[in-house]
């Protein structure tokens, strides 16, 4: 006998305010970005600054990345799609954080094979345009990391309950996509006035690697996480042991099955087999699990010991 918990429904994705606020945030550090990049190419081509129009570009880039975490939003909070999915569409969460992971882990790549190249080939820097357009670059995004940054996102509670702990991957995603590139505006402001009053050239490629090596590690990181997610991984918030730990007292019960999986950023679905020669019904299990865990979606099944 099975029982589920609540409803029937799905849309633990689409009550939730806390990711609401966050597909907000996005969208408007995708417009903050997207006009930061029109004025930069544009002056570039006016100007004839090469440095404008490479970190013009390099804001496009930005914004096909940080775009994937709004469309991600947008399927993951859509009614139609998540009465289509067996566990609604929070999945997609997870999934924009992993392609955005994908995207800036390609990006240090390249950031790396150039910055490397450049110690071999070298090229003519005009030092104070490129320090006034990495200047300009950092104000964007730290302002872009500010709207975005929220501390709760990043607290863990102590106790085992976890109560409403949101796990937004996608909007992780995208706050790891500006403070990137503030670091490695960061590493350029002090590479670029290195080589304009020391004569350091070999700086900018150095600080290059440097950067390209910490982006790695932090999209490598949020891979990690990611696809454990997607590919339905223990719950590392709601651990197995703390589960049986309910039923110690219950000399009868015996759980010979369990499973608890995270199935959107505010939600996880547990399933139970239990055997037990006193049966308790299915409702007992779930009022004691329930009444502990946040567990959103609850499938238990009792059957009697034969001996």
């Amino acid at each position: 006998m099975s029982h589920l918990s609540h409803s029937h429904d799905h849309d633990y994705v689409i009550q939730d305010s806390k990711i609401g606020s966050n597909e907000k945030k996005t969208i408007f550090v995708v417009a903050l970005t997207f006009i930061t990049m029109v004025v930069e190419v544009s002056y570039g081509y006016i100007t004839g600054s090469m440095a404008l129009l490479a970190d013009g570009w390099h804001m496009a880039s930005h914004v096909g990345a940080l775009s994937i975490s709004v469309i991600a939003y947008k399927l993951a909070r859509s009614k139609r799609l998540n009465k289509k999915f067996t566990f609604g569409a929070g999945k997609f969460i997870p999934l924009g954080g992993y392609t955005s992971a994908l995207m800036l882990g390609l990006v240090a790549l390249f950031m790396g094979v150039e910055s490397f190249e450049r110690f071999f080939n070298p090229t003519n820097i005009n030092f104070s345009t490129a320090i006034i357009v990495s200047i300009v670059g950092l104000i964007v995004n730290l302002l872009s990391a500010l709207l975005l940054w929220d501390s709760h996102d990043h607290h863990h509670h102590d106790h085992d309950h976890s109560h409403d702990h949101v796990h937004d991957h996608n909007h992780k995603s995208a706050l790891i996509h500006v403070i990137a590139d503030a670091f490695t505006s960061v590493l350029a402001i002090v590479a670029l006035l290195a080589g304009k009053n020391f004569g350091w050239y070999w700086a900018d490629p150095m600080m290059g690697i440097v950067g390209s090596i910490v982006i790695l590690k932090w999209a490598y990181g949020l891979c990690k996480a990611t696809v454990w997610e997607l590919l339905d991984g223990n719950s590392k918030l709601i651990k197995e042991d703390q589960i049986r730990t309910l039923f110690d007292d219950e000399s009868d019960v015996e759980i010979t099955d369990l499973h608890i999986w995270r199935i959107a950023p505010n939600a996880h679905a547990c399933e139970v087999m239990v055997y037990n020669n006193n049966p308790k019904g299915t409702e007992f299990y779930r009022k004691k699990i329930q009444s502990n865990f946040d567990i959103q979606h609850l499938i238990i099944e009792e059957r009697c010991c034969i001996h």
